[in-house]
């Protein structure tokens, strides 16, 4: 009796010493990542629904943006020590998957500290002997923002501070000049090709075909995103546009499309088949910026107006303005450069009420050029 009371008693000690008990569903995350909207890949672990990475992997991510930090483990505090604004420093293991070890899971012990200050509330589980913390903890505590968009599955992180999203949509600037029209692509249907069509025949402040992706058909629709072709200028030939996308690593993209998705698509597939446009473009050109544009307005003249017409154009314009925010991504709405009393001016329209003349793209051109992202704009 007494060896059995004693031997409690050791055991009762030793679980003072233990770690805390395993979560109740430990899993690694099958959800994709971006971190300032480019597509990236590391291990890290849903726990009780909530997504745990490894400190090291995030500082090593967002090293170099204004929400850096530094990372030094104090073995005799037994202490993570972070200091925000600070340069991290790698140690070269960042960013490694291996086997699934989510039944090692515990909670962490270790203290940590950020800019000197002990931070309770940035608990941890130790998995494998690495560190996992809640991203929208660090998020908080660290300087950056956390998203997670549903219909891709898709956890976004973008650098800068946790005061809430950037909105989507480009406002006014000074005007970028030719230069940053130079810098873009622009992928659409048939009422991108006219850019590069009106620029051929005298209006030279359009782009011209070397910066246009259009399907030699001039049809491009929402829901083939994955198996339509676009010409590409380079060589002249036919590409899947993520085929040019991994050729020609855009530094700018301005996609034009769903003029035709909206007459037979609702909001839901509309957004489902143009977030997975954008997927498949930023898994092989991740640094591309991508800017998501309006869809323009048609005239009264146009004779199809049972299937698209302003009213639908609206609804989806707002889709797409609310998809660039889902994605992380600036939403372009030049749709006001062409726009008089909701609708396309007949003296706009090139002959069949819903494709633009040289002159109305010259008008969206300078709008683009007046409405450019932020960090082109001297």
């Amino acid at each position: 009796m007494k060896r059995s009371l004693a031997l409690l008693l050791v055991l009762l000690l030793l679980a003072g010493f233990m770690p805390a008990a395993l979560a109740a569903d430990v899993r690694l995350s099958s959800q994709a990542l971006t971190v300032d909207g480019r597509s990236v890949t590391c291990e890290y672990y849903n726990i009780d629904d909530n997504n745990y990475f490894k400190l090291r992997d995030i500082a090593y991510l967002l090293n170099g943006t204004e929400s850096q930090f530094s990372v030094i483990y104090d073995e005799a505090a037994n202490a993570m020590k972070i200091a925000t604004g600070e340069a991290y420093s790698s140690e070269g293991e960042e960013l490694k998957k291996g086997k699934d070890l989510s039944s090692t899971a515990v909670v962490s012990a270790q203290t940590v500290l950020v800019n000197g200050e002990e931070r309770n509330d940035l608990k941890a589980y130790n998995i494998g002997g690495y560190n996992y913390f809640k991203l929208r903890d660090l998020g908080k505590a660290l300087g950056f923002r956390v998203s997670y968009d549903e219909q891709t599955r898709t956890i976004r992180i973008t650098s800068g501070k946790e005061t809430g999203p950037v909105a989507p949509r480009l406002e006014k600037t000074a005007d970028a000049g030719r230069e940053y029209l130079d810098k873009i692509i622009f992928l659409g249907d048939s009422t991108t090709y006219g850019i590069g069509y009106y620029y051929r025949h005298g209006y030279p402040d359009l782009c011209p075909p070397s910066q246009i992706w259009t399907p030699s058909s001039g049809t491009m629709n929402l829901w083939s995103y994955d198996t339509a072709k676009i010409v590409y200028p380079a060589t002249g030939k036919e590409l899947l546009i993520q085929d040019a996308a991994k050729a020609a690593q855009p530094e700018i993209l301005i996609i034009t499309l769903g003029i035709n998705g909206i007459s037979s698509l609702g909001e839901k597939s509309f957004k489902e088949d143009y977030a997975a446009l954008v997927k498949n473009i930023l898994e092989v050109s991740p640094d591309t910026k991508i800017i998501l544009n309006s869809i323009y307005p048609v005239a009264d003249s146009y004779k199809y107006q049972n299937s698209i017409n302003n009213e639908k154009i609206d609804a989806a314009n707002s889709w797409i303005e609310a998809l660039a925010e889902e994605l992380g991504l600036r939403f372009l709405y030049s749709h006001e450069a062409v726009e008089v009393g909701g609708k396309l001016p007949e003296s706009s329209q090139n002959g069949d009420g819903l494709h633009l003349t040289g002159e109305s793209f010259g008008k969206v051109m300078e709008y683009i050029r007046t409405h450019a992202l932020p960090e082109y704009v001297n």
